[in-house]
């Protein structure tokens, strides 16, 4: 009997924690997912800019050089 009982309360502390976990679980998703978000989006910006600027470094030097007699 006592196992019977104790498979019990293990049954109702599980069936508790999984609905406390399941309010908690959503907003920490949402969370985690506008974390990732912000960070692909600062990411990709850096790579922008930095393509950009270097881009921009080897026009700038193409266009000097040519400029340069022969």
């Amino acid at each position: 009997m006592r196992f019977a009982a104790s498979l019990t309360v293990t049954g109702i502390l599980g069936l508790l924690l999984l609905e406390v976990l399941k309010f908690i679980l959503a907003p920490v998703g949402v969370w985690l997912l506008g974390v990732v978000m912000l960070v692909t989006k600062v990411l990709l910006i850096g790579v922008g800019l930095s393509l950009a600027i270097a881009v921009g470094v080897f026009v700038y030097k193409r266009v000097q050089r040519s400029g340069e007699p022969a």
